[in-house]
This record gives C-alpha cells, sequence and structure tokens, in this order.
C-alpha cells in the first residue's frame, strides 16, 4: 500500500512541475508578445514597396509614382500613399517630387501631395520648388498650390502665396512673389 502511496505522490508532484512549467512559459510568451497589428477595415487593399507606372496615349511612361506603403479605400476610390516620390517624364525636362503623404484620387486622376513637398526640375536648368501642399493633375500637365511657395535655381529665389505650373508650356504663375536674382558678370 505504501507503494501506491509513493507512486500517487511522484505524479502528482510530476504534473504539478509540468503544469507550474507550461504556466510560466505562457505568462512569458504574453510579455513578450507585442500588439496585435491594426488592420483597418475600411481599407480593400494595401501595398508595401510600390513602383506604380503610368503610361500616357501614345504608350510612353507619363509619370512613376514609388512608395514604401498605400492603401486604397473603394468608398471614395482613393489611395492613401506614405513618402510618395514621384517622376514625372516630359519632352522638355523630366521633374522629381517627393512630399510625405499623398492621396491618388483614381475617379479625378489627381495626386494631391501634402507635408514638405520638395519638386525638383533635373537636367539643364534645373530647379527646385518648396511648398507644404501641392496638386498634380497628369492629364492637364499642371501642378497647383494654394500655400506658400519657395523656387530655387543657382541665381535666383522667388517666394510667392500660391502658384501654378504648366509642365507642358513651361508657364508658371505666382501670386504675391518675392524674388532675389544674382546676376553673375
Amino acid at each position: 500500500m505504501r507503494r501506491y502511496y509513493i507512486i500517487i505522490v511522484v505524479m502528482v508532484v510530476i504534473i504539478g512541475a509540468v503544469a507550474a512549467g507550461w504556466i510560466s512559459e505562457s505568462r512569458s510568451k504574453l510579455a513578450t508578445a507585442g500588439p496585435e497589428l491594426e488592420i483597418p477595415t475600411d481599407i480593400d487593399y494595401f501595398l508595401a514597396e510600390v513602383k506604380y507606372q503610368i503610361f500616357n496615349s501614345t504608350g510612353a511612361l507619363d509619370y512613376q509614382l514609388n512608395s514604401p506603403y498605400m492603401e486604397h479605400f473603394p468608398l471614395n476610390d482613393i489611395t492613401r500613399i506614405k513618402f510618395p516620390i514621384v517622376n514625372v517624364y516630359r519632352e522638355n525636362g523630366n521633374w522629381k517630387v517627393n512630399a510625405r503623404k499623398g492621396e491618388l484620387m483614381h475617379q479625378q486622376n489627381i495626386l494631391q501631395l501634402s507635408d514638405s513637398v520638395v519638386m525638383k526640375r533635373l537636367g539643364a536648368n534645373a530647379m527646385q520648388i518648396s511648398s507644404e501642399s501641392m496638386l498634380f493633375e497628369p492629364s492637364r500637365d499642371l501642378v497647383t498650390s494654394e500655400t506658400n511657395v519657395v523656387i530655387e535655381s543657382d541665381n535666383s529665389r522667388i517666394t510667392g502665396d500660391k502658384a501654378v505650373f504648366d509642365l507642358h508650356n513651361q508657364v508658371y504663375s505666382m501670386k504675391n512673389i518675392r524674388a532675389i536674382y544674382n546676376h553673375e558678370s
């Protein structure tokens, strides 16, 4: 009888040790686990490390949009973009645009860029345009800004309250401008 008693005690101790180890392991996993990833319920897809290319009616590359992350909202057909980089390809000069945020409105074919927008004309006659917000309309070759704009080139600095940039005709208009021009002899 004493033998059965010892076996039962040993079994209880083993079961207790296993249970204590299991509970301890469960608690340590809960303590090290991070918060669950929150996936928005109002998006139908999201993309990471995106390279989005748009071609014009002749089949030439119109512009290219790169982003580390974007998500599409089907209700209003808008894609929100984090840290967009837009390369705009034109016969009379290419442009590169960076921002912290962007929204692509698919129905209107408009790209709204905001938060530290920098637009650079590449190649000859390079210049940089900075603003807090710009609206790019590829079908009209227009970039507009309703906020303060600064244009800088090698020999000039122009500031204004609002601006319209016609990329096709290379006509730039601004409101309430202040300009500094350094003429080199």
